[in-house]
This record gives structure tokens, sequence and C-alpha cells, in this order.
């Protein structure tokens, strides 16, 4: 979040102060931002560091540029000294408490915060104590009251777990956080419609008219309006388990309002599919008949948490037709702790190219293989581990519990993949199944039991998705997914961009544009005479720490066109 707030706001006055050793330097910026109304003062350190040869950032600190907290004088006249800074041009806002107020100061550039303190040092009758008003962030993190005990989004080590070993889900969210128009299958115990944390997720099936008795989109199913309940034969997939609601939340539960628990993607619709009853039993016919239906409403992925099904070759046939069209089905490797490449578990266990079969890992970063619903493995039949012990979700009326499987590991990449096909539209199964695989935190506790021998992390299979199409642009701002990556923008809002700058000074024609730290992608500044061919040699640096800049002669001897490119490491 401060990242992106600083890389977005328009700096309006800077200044650079040498450090009182060699390679250390400070920074004061006045930063007009989105994160406040008024102005913004910043204060930086920064060091560079021997090893990496990179300047690091070792501490910020940011302020509102005309706003003082002051602390009045025991038993100070507040009207008295409402009086005298009035005079000085401080007027007082509000009161935090009985002698602690918020004063709005007259000025707001980098000398204001100073010059206010100063003058109000010089009324120590009156006040006791004056400092800048600061500014915070939630770090990334929703509002939602549970989010806390959602390691397997963000691992802070809470409940002995090792910090880290999660998704990365709140550094997600600062690069993408909805998939707005897509729509994916959910085949489990269905869905619990009313509950707060899933309202408005289920699918609205544009074919049909609600109510009306017919089959409008001979789909064989009336009024199939949300999905279908393939265990009772009608068209209401309310949950009645509550373990296809758990799935469902893992994916997508409501964000930011203040209730329960955060999905991991907003936007997306669920055709709910129920092929399990309230015992959580389901039959490999019913299964079949979703999954035909959800790839006929055309999904381009479907979660399927179920396991300890017999084989079945028409469940086969129907997969390979799931395969021909190009969908994904993430999942789950079953909780026998067992190994699936001697003990097969299906459906997990089918050997279609467009399966990944998902394992569970706990919170201390290793294979879960307790008493409670061990994770199978399998160096062959199991592709990757995600969080899937004790992992919170609403369930039956406005309820939440903890879950523990493979079920619940298996919705994390089911979330993932349809963030890469957000991004990346043209992608089907082949294509994001690598990107996920292809992108796995590799950890020793995973080598030989599952084939990439490691978990799932969201920033690095979104990092792959951009880098393999770096001209793809999700929500169509005129800024590709790639350089919105490289700039810290997100790639699901048109209303956040990149802030390019070129100016005219100094003799030189000018391009820059504020970035964001990244380990494979980086920004460069190309030239050209004729907008056909683009070169970086001759081009002169005026970058900074968070700002790449460069440019040519005003006199046009190398050229009269600047480009900013976004460029995939290696």
């Amino acid at each position: 979040m401060v990242e992106r707030t600083l890389a977005n706001g328009q700096v309006l006055q800077e200044r650079v102060f040498p450090g009182s050793v060699p390679g250390r330097w400070s920074r004061e910026r006045l930063l007009r931002s989105s994160v406040q109304e008024r102005l913004l003062h910043v204060k930086e350190q920064w060091d560079n560091d021997a090893a990496t040869g990179r300047w690091l950032n070792r501490g910020r600190e940011i302020f509102l540029a005309d706003q003082l907290i002051i602390k009045a004088r025991s038993g100070a006249n507040v009207s008295h000294l409402t009086s005298m800074l009035a005079e000085k041009g401080i007027s007082i806002l509000q009161p935090i408490s009985s002698e602690l107020f918020t004063v709005r100061l007259p000025a707001s550039d980098l000398d204001a915060l100073q010059k206010g303190i100063n003058t109000l040092t010089e009324m120590p009758a009156l006040v006791e104590t004056a400092e800048p008003d600061g500014v915070g962030f939630g770090s990334g993190v929703p509002n939602d009251p549970s989010f806390s005990t959602q390691w397997g989004h963000h691992n802070t080590g809470q409940s002995g777990g090792t910090v880290d070993a999660d998704v990365d889900a709140p550094e997600f969210w600062d690069i993408l956080e909805g998939t707005p128009g897509l729509v994916i299958a959910v085949l489990d115990s269905g869905l619990n419609m009313t509950h707060p944390d899933l309202l408005n997720l289920a699918w609205t099936n544009p074919g049909e008219i609600a109510g009306d008795g017919q089959d409008n989109d001979s789909s064989g199913r009336i009024d199939d309006v949300t999905g279908w309940d393939f265990v009772n034969s009608d068209n209401d997939p309310t949950d009645d388990h509550g373990h296809g609601s758990n799935v469902s939340g893992i994916i997508a539960a409501n964000r930011n309002n203040s209730v329960g628990i955060a999905g991991m993607i907003s936007g997306v619709k669920i055709v709910v599919c129920k092929i399990l009853n309230s015992s959580n039993s389901g039959l490999t016919s019913n299964l079949i008949a979703a999954t035909t239906y959800a790839r006929q409403r055309g999904v381009p992925v479907m979660n399927m948490s179920l396991q300890n099904y017999p084989f079945s070759s028409t469940l086969s046939t129907e997969f390979t037709a799931c395969q021909t069209a190009g969908i994904l089905l993430s999942i789950c490797a079953g909780n026998q702790g067992v190994n699936n490449d001697t003990t097969p578990n299906y459906p997990s266990g089918y050997t279609h190219a467009n399966i990944i079969a998902v394992g569970n890992h706990d919170r201390t970063d290793a294979r879960w293989s307790g008493t409670s619903n061990p994770s199978n493995y399998g160096a062959v039949s199991v592709d990757l581990f995600a969080p899937g012990r004790e992992i919170n979700g609403p369930i039956l009326g406005t309820s939440y519990s903890l879950y523990t499987g493979t079920s619940q590991a298996t919705p994390y990449v089911t979330a993932l993949a349809t963030a890469v096909k957000y991004l990346n539209p043209s992608w089907n199964a082949p294509e994001i199944k690598n990107c996920i695989l292809s992108s796995v935190v590799t950890v020793p506790a995973y080598n030989g039991i599952c084939t990439t021998g490691g978990r799932l992390n969201a920033v690095t299979t979104i990092s792959y998705a951009v880098r393999q199409l770096p001209l793809a642009d999700a929500d169509r701002d005129g800024f590709s997914n790639l350089i919105e990556y490289a700039a810290g923008t997100r790639m699901d809002s048109a209303a956040v961009r990149p802030q390019i700058s070129v100016t005219s000074a100094g003799g030189y024609f000018k391009a820059g544009i504020a970035f964001t730290q990244r380990p494979d992608v980086s920004f460069e500044i190309q030239r050209s005479t004729d907008l056909s061919s683009w070169l970086t040699s001759g081009i002169s640096s005026f970058s900074t720490s968070t700002i790449i800049s460069g440019g040519v002669p005003a006199d046009g001897s190398l050229g009269t066109f600047l480009r900013v490119r976004a460029v995939p490491s290696p």
C-alpha cells in the first residue's frame, strides 16, 4: 500500500541530503496522493547495499504536510490558546482528548512542519509538546474481523506458524484484487447464498428467465438460475452441509465488508453445482452430470474438492472433453496421508493433462501429516501444496468453521487459476497449469513428494503470467499488465494507472515513470528517430530510487521520440 501510494503520487517538492557516512542519503518529498485529501510530507533514508549494489530504503515516515498534534500545557486556557494560535495563522481543528488537539498550519510546503513546531515551542506556557501528524496504512489487509486467523492468506507466525508460509494474499491484492466478468464452477455440497460473506457470489444464468417454469436455455434443467442441485434434481443448489460454502469462501468470500473472512479474489461468479448431500457424500453419476453441465456453461476453471471416488471410465471421458475444451480441473489429492503414486485417489488420480492435483501444507510450511485428514502426496501424482490446515471459512447459517484437508488447499489454486485466466484471456488449461506449476516456491519439505517440490504463491504466479504475455492489458487502460506490475499499479482497475512524466529541462527531453522494485522486471527508456527502431544507447539517466527517468539532448541529435518499456527478466 505504501509503495503504491508513493508510486502513484505527484511529487510537488523534493530535497535530497547527503548522509553522515558514505553510501547513505536521505530525502524529503511533498506529495499529492489519492490516500489523503491533503498534501503529504515524506521522509526517507536510503543506503547503498554493498552486496547487491542497489539502493535500499532503510526507513520511511509519512506525515500530513500541514498538520500537527499538540498537547496543551496542563491548566492552559483553551480559548486563550486558540486566540494565540490564530495570530500565527494556526487553527485548532478538533480535540483528540482533553489536552490533545490537531492543528492546521498556514502553509503546506516542506518547511511547514518544522516552522510550526518552532512557533509552538515559543509558547511554553500554553503548549507542552508538538509533533507532525503521521499517516499510516493497513499493510494491504482487509477489514474482515477474522482475517488474522487466515494464516494461509497471510502467515505472521500466528499460532506457532512459520512467518510467510502462505500465498502472500495482501501482496497479491496490491497487484490484482478481482477478476470481474469471469465465471467458474464449484462442484461440492452447494452454496449458502444467504451467508453475509457469500452474498451475490452465485452466478446468474443469462439464458434463463427465473420462475417461468421453462427450460429457456435448453440445458435440460428448468429455471437453473444459479446452477443445479444434482442430488435432489432441482434448481436450488443451496448448501446443506457446509463444505461447499467453506470452499467457495476461500475462493471469493466478500472482502472489506467488515464481516468474517476475506476471499482470495473478488468479482468472480460461481456456477453452483451441488453434488454432495448433507452428509458430504456424492455419486459418480452426479459428478459426471455436474462436470458436463459446467463444461457446457463455458467455465474455464472447475474446483473439485472431492476424494475417494472409484475409477470411472465415463468420468474419464468427460474429463477428456474438458481437456479438449481447455478447462482446468483443480482437484484435491485426498486426506489419507498415503502416496497417490501407489494408491491412486480419484478424481485427482486421472492422468489428464488439464488436472492440477493439490496437497495440503500446514502453517509450519510442511505437508500436513497429523492424525486429522493428513494430506496425500506423490512425486508423480500430486503437483503442489497449498494451505489446508485449519482454514477458516463460512458454513451454514451465518457461522464459520475451521476445516482441515486438501479440500481447503484446492480453492487456493482455483483462485489463482482464475486470476491467471483474467490476466491472459487467451490462455487455457495447459498455459494456466504451466504458469502455476512453474512459479511455486520450492521448499525442501516438499522435495520428492510432489512434481514441483513446492507450494503455491500468488505473487510469483501473477509475475510469471504477466512476463509471458507482456503486452496483455486486462483492465484495458492502455497500460500492459507488465507495465502495471512494474509500476505497482493494479491490473484490474482502469482508474489506477502508472504515472508517466514527460519534461524538457536542462537541455534534455526526458521521460520517466514511477516504479516498484521487483526482482523479475525492470523499466528502460528508449529513443527513436522514426518510431520504427528503438535504442537504449545514448540515453542519459536521470533516475532516482523510485523513478526511472532518461532523456536525449533537446537539439534532436539523438532523436526526438522517447518511450518507456517494461522488460521482464529472463
